[in-house]
């Protein structure tokens, strides 16, 4: 199978690139609902079936495609889960070491398969809490890259801009599996770099004449995690920031990382935003299971709740089509690891973080 990379590479900032490599990520399936849809034209976007469990792969693949190409053969990174496992995979498939720090609250599940693959994972003491606790930890963690002269990867926009243009690649396949430009598209919103991806990826569409429509892009969120819906609901401009106290996980990001470039992107599209419980999730992560077949994890469910929440409001008519981005796999949050892993996890504090790290082998 074609990778991504070198499918769309048109579209993306490797030129002259040859030789482009991939393990399989992308093409994943657009599959039409059998029954929570009802009577109305819902489509799963299956980003679930990437071969780390999470549409992260698009971008863990051209990002490491890019470091590859600039000579980068060690890298460190921020992750809640699924970044992390994409990162870890394309590190060794490439044979990059791969020096990962997550917050207190990762899932063991996602810790063993970002172990698996071989990275070294540390668990920072207040990282993930709030702004003013993660703010000293993120320029700490900048410095010891730069101490390093390698790079901090995070997935988002503000942070690694070109790696983040390889979600965009949703888009294209998105118009190419359905045969033109669906009415809707409903996202989960953590960071906001996945809807906001999205969004670009239909621009490059329209500014080359291959669509004539867009979409409208809906975001989607936890109400325990409100930084994008009421801004866009309200015509705001920028994100707000939150206490986040949401259990679903990957989707409590309480900064505006890429978030203000989300409500924007959903203001432009003239799509809406729309709030979901925390128990709304859960529900529908179990019909989409026993209605559907489809095992995905929390977050990957929020984009099926927010449509079900946009049908009883009236916002969305039964006649239109709507796609929702199913973004990981229900395995992640209940696997216990396929090994044991290489390298136990290290809890450590701001303190520790120093480019010792670094020369750890």
């Amino acid at each position: 199978m074609t990778s991504i990379l070198e499918k769309y590479i048109e579209y993306l900032p490797l030129a002259g690139a040859e030789d482009v490599d991939g393990i399989g990520e992308g093409n994943t399936p657009l599959v039409r609902s059998s029954s929570i849809g009802g009577k109305s034209r819902l489509y799963l976007k299956m980003e679930q079936l990437n071969p780390t469990g999470s549409f992260k792969d698009r971008f863990a693949a051209l990002e490491t495609e890019l470091m590859k190409r600039q000579g980068i053969r060690a890298f460190i990174a921020t992750s809640s889960g699924n970044t992390g496992a994409a990162l870890a995979a394309y590190a060794a498939r490439r044979g990059f070491r791969c020096l990962l720090f997550v917050n207190e609250f990762t899932p063991a599940s996602k810790l063993d398969q970002m172990l698996v693959y071989g990275a070294e994972v540390f668990k920072v003491k207040d990282f993930g809490v709030s702004n003013e606790l993660s703010a000293p930890i993120f320029e700490r963690l900048q410095q010891l890259a730069d101490e390093g002269s390698t790079r901090l990867v995070i997935s988002a926009y503000k942070y690694s801009p070109d790696g983040m243009e390889g979600v965009k690649t949703i888009a294209y396949e998105i118009v190419e599996q359905f045969g033109g430009v669906p009415d809707h598209i409903f996202v989960p919103v953590g960071g906001g770099g996945l809807l906001s991806g999205i969004w670009r990826g239909f621009k490059d569409l329209k500014a080359r004449d291959i669509v004539e429509k867009m979409p409208k892009i809906n975001a989607v969120q936890p109400e325990l995690n409100d930084t994008v819906v009421t801004a866009v609901n309200e015509n705001a401009e920028t994100a707000r920031e939150v206490f986040t106290t949401t259990s679903i996980s990957g989707l409590a990001v309480q900064v505006d990382i890429d978030a203000s470039l989300a409500v924007r992107s959903v203001s432009d599209s003239g799509g809406r935003g729309f709030l979901v419980s925390d128990e709304m999730v859960l529900d529908t992560q179990s019909s989409l299971a026993r209605k559907e077949g489809v095992f995905v994890e929390p977050a990957g469910a929020v984009s099926t709740a927010g449509y079900l929440r946009a049908l009883e409001t009236g916002y969305l008519r039964e006649d239109e089509s709507a796609v929702c981005i199913l973004t990981g796999h229900g395995l992640k949050t209940v696997l216990s690891g396929p090994a044991t892993p290489a390298r136990p996890v290290k809890f450590i504090q701001i303190g520790d973080i120093g480019i010792g790290l670094l020369a750890e082998h």
